[in-house]
């Protein structure tokens, strides 16, 4: 007799699931903000422990979707780091940047223990390029 290999059991919940729904929901760049031609957004970890996770840098231009919420880089965390209210913000206002730091709120284990809390610092910069701007202001 063949036994099946032990599959993890689907949880409605799971963040790529809910990351994919909202992403799939929002307008896109180009009817939410049809002035804006790019948005760049980079996050660098902050993680004084092993290990390290290397900086991540997202571009959305015109077709995509306006949606800046990012899933923590430790893959058994259930946290996001939300930029959307400060990406759309920015966006609204005109303004070409913004800095800043968000901290993970999400759960993971840790040292042997479930459910300890993430607390994964990470430093965000956004570059907002309007197209009466013309370039990107330059990263720092």
């Amino acid at each position: 007799m063949r036994l099946s290999a032990p599959r993890k059991a689907a949880i409605p919940s799971d963040r790529r699931d809910v990351l994919r729904q909202a992403r799939a929901a929002a307008p896109t760049l180009r009817v939410a903000y049809p002035r804006a031609s790019l948005v760049r957004v980079e996050l660098a970890f902050q993680e004084n422990s092993r290990p390290e996770h290397t900086p991540q840098g997202f571009s959305s231009y015109p077709p995509a979707k306006a949606h800046f919420v990012y899933a923590c880089p430790f893959g058994d965390c259930d946290g996001v780091y939300d930029l959307n209210a400060i990406t759309l913000e920015a966006l609204a206002s005109g303004r070409r940047s913004a800095r800043g730091t968000l901290v993970c709120s999400g759960h993971r284990s840790r040292d042997g223990k479930l459910g300890c809390s993430c607390d994964l610092a990470a430093s965000y910069s956004i570059a907002v390029c309007h197209e009466e701007a013309g370039s990107l202001p330059p990263a720092t």
